[in-house]
């Protein structure tokens, strides 16, 4: 599709694109302005992503019982994981290089058709194979998804868009246990994945039609070295971290492991200090408020995992309570993400991230330790009360240093910024809940496991929920070095005073298809 037309003209008047879709001269696309239907477009696909992060793992027993196996089922996930993380880093360089439409459009296509390889694969090595295509799919999708909607936006709307974008990211997580439950007792394992067909089809001619390329383009040749040290770095370290408890800690696999993942990576970050056209231009972390949003984000995801790991476990082990119940109850958090993202990114846009931030992860802390205080007597609708809060605080504090890192790069930066962003997220998930499994575990008497009226089952529950509340507090200490409303406010300036020089200009750069 050739880019809209955004000269001012008066009344109705309407101009017709070269491939015949209707738009008004502001950029609409039938009355609704184009950078609302772009973000609608861009949240169909990003949702199908997000949700596959949670919605596979129910399946797993299933998946078992279907390939008569135990060993090797953990890598359908941790392989997807791991995948993810790789692709995320190079997302940066391929969006400024091809564009953010087509990389959005291809990323789409790739993880439609590996999930539709992954619904018929015949053996579990098949099934892997695919998984890890998917993880491609998906790990090049968030970082582009996100850099789109930042660009389509100008800085002072910016917090809204995002926070509208973070439902997904946030809310998909949490709706990913009711799906998959209702799916596996009722049609099977291979609906997890084949659900995201129909999606993609519809999606991607939606995309193709619909979308106009945006932001920041350079033809920047690609670190091979860079992108070699960071691939594996980030897929041994990941790899390391969730075979932690079941290989164990000490084991020469996983500190080999974690030791050559930490060497990787450390190796990639001189090398991008050196290099003309680093894959990822690392200096990004030497931004104050970039560093402060992304050590934020990272205490804040681990939190937010830990509930979406153990409170599942907790009531499906001590209470034999169905997946599909258990999905139910977890259900009132994504609705308290819904309704309080957007609000924290306004917020956000109008106060800067300090208040928000400090806010929510508060209410956030408040939810944790009511959940360490839940008792074998406590009532799901209790439990389902306390996601709720814990999601209403989420909801407030999880964009908002998001928002805030991101104005502070410089608009040549967004896509690598954005990448580094989703690689922070889910590089902290992995060695957050690895940390936090690993206190689970010494804090488990095995007799307890599966006693509910033994209190020491519940002993393990409720220390992982009380770390989890003690890196909340360590996040409201670090949220007091976010920017507040004079930094924001100024930051917000010196990107629209980017927009208003040109000088976001680039070899071949596009230019947005809006007036901001």
């Amino acid at each position: 599709m050739t880019e809209l037309d955004t000269a001012s003209t008066s009344g109705d008047d309407r101009e017709v694109s070269a491939d015949g879709a209707a738009a008004v001269s502001d950029g609409s696309i039938a009355g609704v302005p184009y950078r609302w239907v772009a973000m609608g477009v861009v949240l169909f696909g990003t949702f199908m992503v997000v949700l596959d992060t949670t919605v596979v793992n129910l399946g797993l027993p299933s998946l078992q019982r279907d390939f008569d196996t135990v060993e090797g089922i953990e890598w359908v996930v941790t392989a997807y994981l791991a995948a993810v993380g790789v692709a995320q880093m190079v997302s940066g360089w391929s969006a400024d290089r091809y564009g953010r439409k087509a990389m959005f459009i291809g990323s789409m296509a790739l993880f439609t058709i590996a999930s539709l390889a992954c619904a018929v694969a015949p053996t579990l090595e098949t099934l892997v194979v695919a998984r890890v295509a998917q993880g491609v799919g998906g790990g090049l999708m968030m970082p582009v998804a996100m850099a789109m909607i930042y660009e389509l936006f100008e800085p002072r709307e910016r917090g809204r868009a995002l926070g509208y974008f973070g439902i997904a990211v946030m809310a998909a997580p949490a709706i990913g246990p009711v799906l998959g439950g209702s799916l596996v007792s009722s049609v099977g394992w291979r609906w997890l994945f084949l659900i995201n067909v129909p999606i993609g089809m519809i999606g991607i001619p939606i995309a193709i039609r619909l979308l106009t390329d945006t932001g920041f383009r350079e033809r920047r040749p690609l670190d091979r070295v860079g992108l070699a040290l960071s691939g594996f770095g980030l897929a041994v370290l990941l790899i390391g971290f969730s075979k932690g408890e079941a290989w164990g800690w000490s084991s020469w696999s996983v500190v080999s492991m974690l030791v050559g993942g930490a060497l990787l990576l450390a190796l990639f970050t001189m090398r991008t200090l050196r290099v003309d056209a680093p894959l990822v231009d690392m200096r990004i972390l030497a931004n104050p408020v970039f560093a402060i949003g992304m050590v934020t984000i990272a205490l804040l995801t681990v939190a937010q995992y830990t509930r979406l790991v153990y409170i599942p476990l907790e009531l499906g082990s001590l209470r034999s309570i169905s997946e599909f119940r258990i999905g139910l109850t977890m259900l009132p958090s994504a609705v308290g993400i819904a309704i309080t993202m957007p609000i924290g990114g306004r917020l956000t846009d109008r106060i800067g991230a300090r208040i928000p931030v400090t806010v929510g992860a508060a209410i956030l802390g408040v939810s944790f330790v009511g959940l360490a205080g839940l008792s074998s007597s406590t009532s799901l609708p209790v439990v389902a009360a306390l996601l709720f809060v814990g999601g209403l605080g989420s909801g407030l504090a999880m964009m908002a240093p998001n928002i805030v890192a991101m104005n502070s790069v410089e608009g040549r930066k967004v896509s690598q910024a954005s990448a580094l962003s989703q690689t922070t997220r889910q590089v902290a998930a992995a060695i957050g809940v690895s940390i936090i499994a690993a206190i689970f575990a010494s804090n488990r008497p095995d007799a307890a496991v599966g006693t509910l009226s033994n209190s020491d089952g519940l002993a393990p529950y409720r220390t992982v929920f009380l770390v989890a509340g003690a890196l909340l507090v360590v996040a409201i200490v670090v949220a007091q070095f976010l920017p507040g409303r004079s930094k924001a406010l100024q930051l917000q300036a010196d990107r629209q005073a980017e927009l208003d020089s040109g000088a976001l200009a680039g070899d071949g750069a596009h230019p947005t298809p809006i007036e901001l």
